[in-house]
């Protein structure tokens, strides 16, 4: 899109498109308002989600206002645009987006990259247990879970979070997420609570190592009755010589069974923390990103689909905005 489309009062000017969704887009954008210019990501709706999604995206407001880590997306403020319809302004995020990071290095990660992206994302999960109990995020995928190249790992998109304080309207027995991260409790539509998300967290964990998720070679509903059976294929079968250690801890996120799984993120942080090596995982992951850019394999930054908070990496002698 071109630029001089301003929103938030002419503070905003809108540059770029990030990704599209059923009911809203996200665009990087041009912070005018603050002493020196800044480049933030602008999540607004479509003009015809309106009606049934502004109360959703306040909502998404309400969680991510309470959650501020260093692992968790910030929300920088809330406005209202033109339409009186409210939008987001969150940071922005140089990188990718951990699915368009596999599609393109083709192979299981390092160890040392796959246990820092988890272990960031299970500081997330404990960081928004600690600020709001109870809340599940139920969609920890590969897409939610953007990277820098700065080798920063943050969960983003708070969008079907359940909040205990309104599961009531919400309802227990309505199922979202994707297929293929859900836990087998989510599948049956059962009440919920944080521990769907550590299964997910465990099947993001799994596939970062294996290249695969613990189902395949199965897709859709074979794979949600793969996963409610436990007809799981073993990740020392698919990438011999790990520790046993870290398998095991794998498996304990991936139990069937809730009441077997990891009680918490602290938990599965503790168990993970061990198999990383401090900094050399994030020093490691960024160091990926940048050859990536280097090698001019990344898409252009509007024709990105997916992250909405995240401006992937310009080709090579590109402007980086």
């Amino acid at each position: 899109m071109n630029s001089g489309v301003f929103v938030g009062q002419g503070r905003y000017e809108l540059l770029a498109c990030l990704g599209r969704g059923g009911a809203g887009a996200a665009f990087r954008a041009r912070d005018r308002g603050v002493p020196f210019e800044r480049e933030v990501c602008i999540k607004r709706l479509h003009g015809r989600a309106l009606q049934g999604q502004a109360a959703a995206l306040r909502e998404e407001a309400r969680l991510l206002a309470r959650v501020r880590h260093a692992n968790v997306v910030s929300l920088l403020e809330v406005g209202e645009d033109e339409r009186g319809a409210p939008f987001l302004v969150l940071e922005l995020i140089r990188g990718c987006n951990l699915r368009e990071l596999t599609s393109r290095t083709r192979a299981p990660l390092p160890v040392l990259v796959a246990i820092h992206v988890a272990c960031g994302v299970a500081r997330a999960l404990a960081a928004v247990q600690t600020a709001l109990p109870g809340l599940v995020h139920r969609d920890v995928t590969p897409h939610n879970v953007l990277v820098s190249t700065e080798g920063e790992v943050k969960l983003a998109d708070f969008g079907i979070a359940l909040a205990r304080d309104r599961e009531r309207s919400t309802g227990p027995s309505i199922v979202k997420g994707k297929l293929g991260y859900m836990a087998p409790e989510q599948i049956r539509g059962e009440a919920l609570d944080p521990r769907c998300d550590l299964f997910a967290l465990g099947v993001l964990l799994y596939e970062l190592l294996a290249g695969v998720r613990p189902c395949a070679p199965r897709q859709g509903l074979d794979e949600v009755r793969a996963v409610a059976e436990g007809a799981m294929v073993a990740l020392s079968e698919r990438r011999p010589g790990l520790p046993r250690e870290l398998l095991c801890a794998v498996d304990r996120l991936l139990a069937i069974r809730r009441e077997s799984r990891c009680p918490s993120a602290e938990d599965a942080l503790r168990w993970l923390a061990p198999f990383g090596a401090g900094d050399l995982g994030s020093l490691r992951l960024a160091s990926i990103l940048r050859t990536m850019d280097d090698s001019g394999s990344w898409l252009p930054l509007e024709s990105s689909a997916s992250s909405p908070t995240c401006a992937p990496l310009s080709k090579r002698g590109a402007s980086q905005g």
